[in-house]
């Protein structure tokens, strides 16, 4: 067995680790060819009317303002995944106190050292990954602002359109990499369940991945969105919606 896999490691262990990976990098893309009538699909098109209406408009202050909302929120949760980063380094190099705490606890499963490290670092990965598409998110945002800033008053129809289309997608796509943001800690969770054992990890990561699809097409909000969506385009769905970076 190599030395860098812990010998505890079961097979249980394995699959449970493989398919969380599976789950958490492969969410979004995965939502990407499945959306359909999905709250992605149809948000897009509600804010490529809400860039239409911009254009109308010479005072844009309350365009800015919403989108400045976003990112307030976007860099609350980029500081609060750099506490928690801060924290999991914090306890990588004090593991031999965290590793007799967590051998005291009756909740968790007994394991070597070396796996007990591991299931650290799979959370310190999890929010790595989380603060790369938070940071990335604020990166878009702010681009959306200077494109709002240089988008002209009253285009002509043919350039009305691409424009709104294009400020559609930029914003479409800084949202996305916000919800990617939000959901690693959702998948955090799901990581931490590791620590009550390989079967509690799979349970809880399907009941993450199941939580999240409803809310993406079953949940009252999802409803709400579809009549609005209706209401502002006539459902008409469109499928141009920019992929993820």
């Amino acid at each position: 067995m190599s030395p860098l896999i812990p010998p505890d490691l079961t097979p249980l262990d394995r699959v449970a680790l493989a398919y969380f990976v599976v789950t958490w990098l492969g969410y979004g893309t995965a939502l990407g060819f499945i959306a359909g009538r999905g709250i992605t699909t149809r948000m897009h098109q509600v804010r490529r009317v809400w860039m239409l209406r911009m254009l109308e408009r010479e005072n844009r202050i309350t365009d800015s303002s919403l989108i400045g909302h976003t990112v307030h929120s976007a860099t609350f949760f980029a500081s609060t995944t750099m506490v928690a980063l801060a924290a999991m380094l914090g306890t990588l190099g004090a593991f031999d106190r965290s590793y007799a705490a967590l051998d005291t606890l009756d909740f968790t499963v007994r394991t070597s050292r070396a796996l007990a490290e591991m299931k650290v670092l799979l959370l310190l990965a999890v929010f790595a990954h989380t603060f790369l598409k938070l940071s990335w998110a604020l990166r878009q945002l702010n681009y959306c602002l200077a494109l709002i800033g240089a988008a002209p008053i009253r285009p002509g129809a043919g350039e009305r359109d691409e424009i709104a289309t294009e400020l559609a997608s930029v914003l479409s796509l800084a949202i996305g990499s916000f919800n990617a943001g939000v959901r690693g800690y959702m998948f955090a969770l799901a990581a931490l369940s590791w620590l009550l054992g390989p079967a509690a990890f799979l349970v809880v990561t399907t009941g993450i991945v199941v939580m999240l699809g409803w809310r993406q097409f079953g949940s009252a909000t999802a409803g709400a969105i579809q009549r609005s969506h209706r209401a502002l385009t006539g459902d008409t769905i469109a499928t141009d919606i920019p992929a993820r970076r």
